[in-house]
């Protein structure tokens, strides 16, 4: 396989890919490594999560280069309920498992040897809680809100199991914490600051997808 195509929908997942993902990528030989932004039917960016017009996106571009392989990188929290036995994986109570069930699915529809689904459990954020160094670097925070982000991170050993609720989901500690946070801007920055390999230590189905995507590139 020639590179790496990742579906996402946001610019702070892009920059992320671009930055962060490319570079790990770039350690391990592999130097093709792309973030591509969700295209609507119309060829519009941005809009919701369908899973019609995700397959849309992940089809084109298996159609378009036969030698990349393509995965995703999108959040749980944002999928429709038009996603493959979505209602049937709601009823699954560990989150973990119930992510891991919808990639299954997914990747039997979708049925391509060059096709990695990955979701991530809960939203992206989460992994930004996988060190304390990235926000270390907001010094005009109140104390107590730096104690809170460096407790939390001290709390969740996994912080891809930080939870997905309207007041404790990892985005909503961040704007409620840090005041200034801005996270197209401060997102990928404070990843590149806490480290690619510490969101890797701390992270395992981050980790799991990274070590398939290698071991795909390299068989």
């Amino acid at each position: 396989m020639r590179g790496i195509y990742i579906i996402s929908e946001g610019t702070t997942e892009e920059e992320f890919i671009n930055s962060s993902i490319y570079d790990y990528m770039s350690r391990e030989g592999i130097n093709d490594v792309r973030a591509i932004k969700l295209q609507t039917s119309r060829g519009h960016k941005g809009g919701s999560m369908s899973y019609v017009r995700f397959k849309m996106n992940i089809l084109n571009l298996l159609k378009r280069e036969n030698d990349i392989i393509v995965t995703s990188l999108i959040d749980f929290f944002r999928l429709e309920n038009d996603f493959p036995k979505y209602t049937e994986a709601q009823r699954i109570v560990n989150v973990v498992e119930r992510v891991s069930f919808l990639e299954k699915e997914i990747a039997q529809d979708i049925d391509s040897s060059r096709f990695v689904p990955y979701i991530q459990l809960h939203e992206f954020e989460g992994l930004l809680f996988s060190g304390k160094s990235g926000f270390e670097l907001f010094t005009s925070i109140p104390s107590e809100n730096m104690t809170e982000l460096i407790n939390t991170v001290d709390k969740y050993p996994n912080p891809e199991l930080i939870n997905e609720g309207p007041t404790t989901a990892p985005s909503k500690r961040l704007l409620r914490l840090i005041p200034e946070y801005r996270k197209t801007f401060h997102g990928p920055m404070i990843a590149l600051e806490n480290g690619f390999d510490s969101i890797l230590a701390k992270c395992p189905r981050f980790n799991n997808w990274i070590e398939i995507l290698i071991k795909r590139m390299k068989a």
